[in-house]
């Protein structure tokens, strides 16, 4: 059975605010755009899995540098960038392995909102006229 097979439009009348002010504050407003970034795609999770690729590869990159310059020139100064690109290697492997697991996270939810949220029983009332 497919859900919204044939949508219909409902035309609705938007109107100012009578009294008041909006509850909406920053926090929410921040919270709400996070919630349609995510909600709708894993897009992000790609864009964050991605990230962490490319900082895998660059740090990795980066330690073949230094044993190439390492091997030709010669030892330097302690090793201290050879320990910042260990560094960003394993920080890359973490953004990338964050960014798997909230995608599976992400199909999961998508697997789950497949599922309808209401379902019409009855129509009172026919556009159609």
């Amino acid at each position: 059975m497919s859900f919204a097979a044939n949508p219909a439009e409902v035309e609705v009348e938007h109107a100012a605010r009578a009294a008041g002010e909006s509850k909406y504050g920053l926090y929410k407003l921040i919270r709400l755009n996070f919630d349609l970034m995510t909600g709708f795609s894993v897009l992000p999770l790609q864009i964050f899995t991605m990230f962490g690729m490319v900082v895998s590869i660059l740090s990795g990159m980066l330690v073949i540098l230094l044993v190439v310059r390492r091997l030709v020139i010669g030892p330097e100064a302690e090793g201290l960038f050879t320990l910042f690109a260990i560094l960003y290697f394993l920080v890359g492997v973490g953004i990338m392995g964050l960014g798997v697991i909230g995608e599976y996270i992400g199909r999961i939810y998508q697997e789950v909102r497949r599922r309808p949220r209401f379902m019409i029983r009855d129509v009172y009332e026919r556009l159609d006229d």
